[in-house]
């Protein structure tokens, strides 16, 4: 019998629309990826890419959106009560406190 993980690794993704509608502006989000595709998770990894890239076209594809995905990181935070991962949100939460211009 093989056992999996309902839990998926997350990881969070910055990309870019180069067109004038939406000059200076990021996308911040995050995806899931398989336990078995995480065979590397280091920042832009081919792995990481991948999982971004899938998620991103899910939303994008079909109004024929070009996009240039600018960094992926794994959501993972170490501290000292453990393992724990952190959002989108949360990143928008630091941009926000940081005073940086977002929507």
């Amino acid at each position: 019998m093989t056992y999996t993980s309902a839990l998926k690794p997350k990881l969070i993704y910055v990309f870019r629309i180069n067109d004038e509608t939406h000059k200076g502006l990021l996308k911040i989000g995050e995806a899931t990826m398989d336990d078995e595709d995480a065979p590397d998770i280091s920042d832009n990894s081919e792995t990481l890419n991948a999982a971004a890239r899938k998620r991103i076209d899910s939303y994008t594809h079909t109004a024929g959106i070009a996009y240039e995905l600018l960094h992926t990181e794994t959501a993972l935070v170490f501290r000292r009560s453990g393992v724990d991962t952190i959002s989108d949100k949360d990143v928008h939460l630091v941009l926000e406190r940081s005073g940086k211009n977002h929507h």
